[in-house]
């Protein structure tokens, strides 16, 4: 009786024939030199930039507001712009490398350094008029009102075996 390999296409894993490693290699290259062309740092890119900044975002909400919470850590105050364009919030910033005089000869860098940007569609209305923001240790605040002229969301009842109103002879 033959014996066949477990292993498909006839490789070892162990030697390095293993289609699926080969397949996974070929697509971590492969995103890697996307993200490099479209001017994305990637992860071990040259220069100081490691990774794509992308703040952590929390938005929740009460009766009277919404409100969004952003880690923004190390970024200046002067460095973030938050703007409300119909129901969608823009926050955008830079995070700018602490530049010393003397020269560093850095073996790598993990802290991320550059531009980001995050776009909030609202779940409401809210009062342009009345919305404040705020930075403390790190964490970037947006507090937005909700507008109290629009309608509350209402509550349909469903009934069984009533007539709609709708004449279904046709």
């Amino acid at each position: 009786m033959a014996r066949h390999s477990l292993v498909p296409f006839g490789g070892s894993p162990l030697i390095g024939g293993d289609p699926f490693v080969s397949l996974q290699r070929g697509m971590n290259r492969l995103m890697e030199d996307v993200f490099r062309n479209a001017g994305m740092p990637a992860a071990g890119a040259e220069g100081h930039e490691v990774g794509m900044l992308m703040p952590q975002i929390n938005v929740s909400e009460t009766e009277s507001e919404v409100r969004i919470t952003a880690e923004l850590p190390g970024v200046a105050e002067k460095d973030v712009d938050v703007t409300l364009d119909d129901d969608v919030l823009t926050i955008r910033g830079e995070k700018r490398m602490e530049q010393k005089e003397d020269k560093e000869n850095y073996h790598f860098v993990e802290r991320s350094f550059g531009r980001f940007m995050r776009s909030i569609r609202l779940p409401q209305s809210v009062n342009r008029d009345q919305v404040k923001a705020n930075v403390e240790n790190g964490v970037l605040t947006i507090v937005l009102p909700k507008n109290a002229a629009q309608e509350k969301t209402r509550h349909i009842p469903v009934k069984s075996g009533q007539s709609t109103g709708r004449d279904t002879s046709h």
